[in-house]
């Protein structure tokens, strides 16, 4: 079962240790380049929580996946850049596709206008998920940059947000309780 919700500052080693157990060409394709694990810990560690957001995906309590989002109202008061990253056992499972649908909600919710990807030209993932969600993308050289043009917020997007956190946070509890009670496993 996968629980689909915010991370907390106090869960960013759960952030880092799902990046670093990322296999190389899947940290190629999230940070567009060679990444060291030190340069992994160092992007964690520089996470400004007042501007960014993480939403995770976890299966059998464990973060495989997670979007990051992130804002600068002074350089970019209607925009917010997205990243994703999902580990390679759980690709190809519609992991990505809900994280990025969370995203567009919770960005929308925050007032942006438009939330941009940048990506490799052969991350094919990354462009399908684009298209997908009706992006546009320009390539320049061996770079692309989806854009996406958000709706306002209104009643249905905070009343989804609203109920998907509420669901994650219950669905994480009854996991972290059953996982405290092998009877309950098979309930």
């Amino acid at each position: 079962m996968s629980v689909i919700r915010k991370l907390l500052p106090a869960e960013l080693a759960l952030y880092r240790a799902h990046l670093l157990r990322l296999d190389k060409a899947d940290r190629y394709a999230r940070f567009t380049g060679t990444t060291s694990d030190t340069t992994i810990v160092r992007h964690c560690d520089g996470i400004d929580w007042s501007r960014t957001l993480l939403i995770g995906a976890f299966i059998g309590g464990e973060l495989r996946g997670v979007v990051e989002l992130c804002s600068d109202r002074m350089l970019w008061p209607a925009d917010t850049e997205l990243a994703i990253s999902v580990e390679k056992p759980f690709q190809e499972m519609g992991l990505g596709s809900a994280l990025v649908r969370r995203a567009l909600t919770i960005a929308r919710n925050r007032f942006a206008k438009r939330l941009h990807l940048y990506c490799l030209a052969e991350n094919r993932r990354m462009r399908a998920l684009a298209r997908k969600f009706g992006g546009r993308a320009e390539q320049d050289g061996g770079d692309v940059t989806i854009t996406l043009d958000l709706p306002p917020a209104n009643q249905f997007s905070l009343a989804l947000e609203a109920l998907e956190e509420s669901a994650g946070a219950v669905d994480s509890l009854l996991g972290r309780w059953r996982a405290g009670r092998p009877d309950l496993a098979a309930a």
